[in-house]
């Protein structure tokens, strides 16, 4: 991304109601933290006025310097949410989608760095305690790059909406049109949802299920829930001698059979 905008104090002469004097107070304390680059003490100064839709607004801003995306999203939010000019809305579309954008390209790099350590698992060895912690491990990555996919897919779909609304408060703001083209273009290289790779693998592998074998496994799932794992790998592997299409279930069966030996060994 090219800028995030500055934070706006706007200060008013020291008169109107307590809230208002705090709020000012918030602002002009704040204002001093961030420009001396404390950004935590600039976030404490701006909660201070919680109900000021700029300081709630420079409290997205700090926390964006602070790598908190996460809050900082929670932040602009709340500051479209509160009663702004045009202009304004501008301002705080375009920080909200930046936010957005951050956290995607940031999920997107944990993401990659999750794939490379599931590469680095291997189960195998005669040690059944530690195939076990293996497929443990094994599982985890893996709903964790799941959820990765999909806070990507969610945060650059927010950022792509959010700079739209950006460009039709404020048409002439170019930095919010070149990022606007930066996201579209991250959207466009994502996998597709058919493509048999990623988030929905497991679901193309349900697809090369037949009917018959829909139906046994669901009948093995049943008797996993009831922890009777024996049952359940012996149902799947004579399933497998009658139907070759839960050969695409093999890494289920071998979690089972390595769940079954450790509950031997005990």
């Amino acid at each position: 991304m090219k800028r995030l905008l500055p934070i706006a104090v706007l200060l008013i002469a020291g008169c109107g109601s307590e809230e208002e004097r705090l709020a000012e107070r918030a602002l002009r304390e704040g204002a001093v933290h961030y420009n001396a680059v404390q950004y935590a003490a600039a976030d404490s100064a701006f909660a201070m006025a919680p109900l000021d839709e700029r300081a709630v607004f420079d409290r997205g801003n700090a926390n964006f310097r602070m790598g908190r995306l996460t809050e900082a999203v929670t932040h602009f939010r709340e500051a479209v949410a509160m009663d702004t000019t045009l202009h304004e809305q501008a301002r705080v579309r375009y920080n909200l989608a930046s936010a957005h954008l951050a956290e995607a390209i940031l999920a997107d790099t944990l993401m990659e760095q999750q794939r490379g350590m599931l590469g680095n698992i291997r189960i195998d060895g005669p040690d059944i305690a530690t195939k076990v912690s293996q497929y443990v491990l094994l599982d985890s990555i893996q709903r964790d790059v799941q959820r990765l996919e999909a806070l990507i897919d969610s945060s650059l779909f927010a950022a792509v909406e959010n700079y739209k609304s950006s460009l039709r408060a404020d048409p002439g703001d170019d930095d919010a049109r070149f990022n606007l083209a930066y996201a579209q273009r991250l959207v466009s290289l994502r996998p597709k949802e058919d493509d048999g790779t990623g988030k929905d693998g497991d679901k193309d592998k349900d697809k090369e299920l037949s009917a018959r074998a829909k139906r046994i496994m669901e009948r093995a799932d049943e008797l996993v829930e009831q922890y009777r794992f024996d049952e359940a790998l012996g149902i799947l592997q004579q399933g497998l001698k009658e139907d070759p299409s839960l050969k695409a279930k093999k890494e289920y069966m071998d979690k089972l059979d390595v769940v079954t030996k450790a509950a031997r060994a005990k």
